[in-house]
């Protein structure tokens, strides 16, 4: 089979893992916990205080962290690459996009002001997560089945 160009080695799949579950326990954290001066939704203020600071920064690197995290898990190639896992790629890669802007549009329809902002900035995440699962998922189910085949 001819090596997709764009797919990153299947190493980057394990450094991604573990990239994106340190990152992800740190932005569930920072979104469930409540406190004000670590919030995602101050992110657009203009004040300038120290601890608002900090914030941003550790917010801007909870949000690199889990979008690298994701592009190194969801760009790898899988161990055994195929025409099978190519076809289910772009399944799950379709039906993500499709989820994706259905949501958005949902969101533009019924979010106004800040809500919407903060829907935004978790919308980020929402594709390359939704591929993942799918992806995953997919890739589980066409293993499960060629198991029971034997």
């Amino acid at each position: 089979m001819k090596k997709r160009g764009f797919l990153l080695p299947h190493i980057f799949s394990k450094i991604g893992w573990f990239v994106l579950v340190p990152f992800t326990l740190l932005g569930l954290f920072i979104m469930f916990t409540g406190m004000e001066e670590i919030n995602f939704g101050r992110f657009f203020s203009a004040t300038g205080n120290h601890l608002e600071i900090e914030s941003r920064i550790l917010n801007n690197i909870t949000i690199i962290g889990l979008l690298v995290g994701l592009i190194f898990t969801t760009c790898s190639q899988e161990k055994h690459e195929d025409e099978m896992i190519s076809a289910v790629r772009l399944d799950s890669l379709l039906l993500a996009l499709y989820f994706s802007v259905a949501l958005l549009i949902v969101a533009v329809l019924c979010l106004y002001g800040n809500n919407f902002y903060e829907f935004l900035i978790y919308h980020m995440f929402i594709l390359p997560l939704i591929f993942l699962v799918t992806f995953k998922y997919k890739l589980w189910r066409l293993n499960k089945e060629g198991d029971d085949e034997e």
